[in-house]
């Protein structure tokens, strides 16, 4: 049998880390092994150096600035731009309507007080004198008559007037006179009218009552003469023995002729008697329309007499009047009379005057609204055209009319600037008249010194920004600075002096409420403090600190570590 093979020899173990280094620096030279060694420290220091910058307690950076509370001046102020504008730019219009004549300026001539700018035809103003003139002189006449008393042809007016009404008097006594003669005629005559009428249905009334009265005498004697006959003939026949009846009875007469009359003449009494009894209520009516009438004419006769007696009574106190001058009081009124028609005569000769337009100022036309041939009144442009007359009026000359007015000319002192700019609400509370204001003109670095003139109630609204215009007059206009520069205003709106101020910018403001932190020994501490005038840099304190107490100002942070940055420390006090 073939013996087993003997085990193999077990592999050395892996050498550590460490030993290789050490082994590979053994094997290397003596030279290299120092350098290796060497490499190492450095190493090693620079990672404990490392380690100690690390975690070794650093200071501030940044160290927290302070500044004394002082005493001194602080001064509030606002800011707004604008643009250079005439403060005396006048609009100039007609006091009257009219069609203008002549126009003789254009925007950007210079112009001298009274120098003549444009005419209107002068028709209706003339018209208007006139009429004033008139009223003035009727005026003094009646004032002169009042002083002077009555003259011969009043005197004669007023006798001839007397003389008229007596006349007037007697005509209308005349008038009623004869009214009252014709009713006395009238009624006379119409109650004989009525006693004849009644007369004739007496008359009648007797004479039909006759004939009927015969009429009926005649039928009785008829019909009494016819019953005898009858009765004759009734008498013979029982005396005859025969004793037969006769058949018929003889003829008679049965009166109907006389009964015909009766009815007759009873018909013709009763319409006789009507118609006589119609005639008397026709007389009576007659009568009392015709009194009636006649009445009427003696009350309007007698109206007649009372007015003519009235008119002489009227003439006789208009003479009596007339004879004596006229009463202090009515001197008085006469004279009021005269002087309100005077002014009424010095209106329209200034309306005339004014139909010639001349310049109230010196200065530099900047707009001109109407040309030859248009209406113009009161400013207002009423002609066809909108376009200024005269295109070479720029726009900082059309700007400063705008904001100083409008008219139908408007002529602007340059020497005389001012700026108007708007300022926002808040800081326009601020504003008063009379404050002095600083102005710079950026395009030349000209400044100058003002102050508020004038400030306009009526806000508007830009970027939903409420502002309210404030004009800034110049004391003097810097040389080469004219109309529409731009400018930009600081307006002092409060100044104290002698009072604590410290840094605005080391007060912290919550609403209403203002801190300061100030520095008392190693500690700082949060104070609220009073303000007053809060300045552009400085703030005035009313109360809560003291003068050379040390506020630590708010800390601003750097840079370090190649541009790492690194926490700024803050001297922001607790509290």
């Amino acid at each position: 049998m073939s013996q087993p093979a003997p085990p193999a020899a077990p592999s050395p173990a892996p050498p550590s880390p460490a030993t290789s280094v050490w082994q590979r620096l053994r094997g290397a030279g003596r030279r290299t092994l120092l350098i290796n060694i060497g490499l190492a420290l450095l190493v090693i220091i620079i990672l404990v150096f490392a380690l100690m910058t690390a975690f070794a307690p650093r200071e501030n950076p940044n160290p927290a600035r302070t500044v004394a509370v002082t005493r001194g001046t602080v001064t509030a102020s606002v800011t707004a731009s604008g643009n250079s504008e005439s403060s005396l730019a006048t609009p100039v219009s007609f006091v009257t309507s009219g069609v203008l004549k002549t126009v003789d300026v254009v925007p950007g001539d210079i112009v001298t007080t009274g120098e003549v700018l444009a005419t209107i035809d002068p028709a209706s103003a003339q018209t208007t004198l006139d009429t004033a003139l008139a009223q003035l002189a009727n005026a003094q006449a009646a004032l002169a008559q009042a002083q002077a008393g009555p003259t011969d042809v009043k005197r004669q007016q007023d006798a001839l007037a007397i003389t008229q009404a007596e006349q007037s008097v007697d005509a209308a006594n005349d008038t009623l006179s004869t009214a009252r003669k014709q009713k006395d005629l009238d009624q006379k005559s119409t109650d004989t009218a009525i006693k004849n009428a009644q007369a004739k249905l007496d008359t009648d009334t007797r004479a039909q009552n006759a004939l009927v009265n015969t009429a009926e005498q005649n039928l009785r004697t008829c019909q009494n003469s016819a019953s005898s006959t009858v009765q004759s003939m009734m008498s013979g026949m029982a005396g005859t023995t025969t004793t037969a009846t006769p058949t018929t009875t003889p003829s008679s007469n049965n009166c109907s002729a006389e009964k015909n009359q009766l009815v007759n003449a009873r018909n013709t009494r009763t319409s006789t008697l009507q118609a006589d009894q119609q005639a008397i209520t026709t007389a009576k009516q007659n009568q009392k329309n015709t009194l009636l009438n006649d009445q009427k004419a003696i009350d309007s006769a007698e109206a007649q007499v009372t007015s003519a007696e009235s008119n002489v009574k009227s003439a006789q106190l208009s003479q009596q009047a007339n004879l004596h001058p006229q009463t202090p009081e009515q001197i008085a009124q006469a004279r009021a009379n005269v002087d309100s028609a005077q002014v009424s005569v010095d209106s329209a000769q200034r309306g005339v005057n004014e139909t010639t337009l001349v310049a109230p100022q010196d200065g530099k036309v900047l707009s001109v609204a109407n040309k030859v041939g248009e209406v113009t009144t009161g400013g207002s442009s009423l002609g066809s055209s909108g376009t200024t007359s005269g295109g070479s009026a720029n726009a900082a000359a059309n700007t400063a009319a705008t904001s100083s007015g409008t008219g139908f000319i408007v002529i602007a002192n340059p020497s005389q600037l001012a700026v108007t700019a708007n300022i926002a609400e808040a800081d326009a509370a601020k504003v008063q008249l009379g404050q002095a204001a600083r102005i710079t003109f950026p395009a030349t670095s000209a400044t100058a010194t003002g102050t508020v003139t004038q400030i306009t109630p009526q806000s508007t609204v830009s970027n939903n920004v409420v502002q309210y215009p404030v004009q800034v007059s110049l004391a003097t206009a810097p040389p080469g600075i004219g109309v529409g520069n731009t400018a930009s205003l600081s307006i002092t709106t409060g100044t104290k002096s002698g009072v604590l101020v410290a840094p605005t910018s080391a007060i912290t403001s919550t609403g209403n409420r203002h801190t300061v932190v100030v520095r008392r020994g190693d500690q700082d501490v949060t104070v609220p403090v009073e303000i007053g005038i809060v300045g552009d840099t400085t703030t005035e304190i009313v109360g809560g600190v003291n003068e050379g107490d040390q506020l630590v100002l708010p800390t601003v942070a750097t840079s370090t570590n190649n541009g790492f940055p690194r926490g700024g420390g803050g001297g922001g006090g607790g509290g």
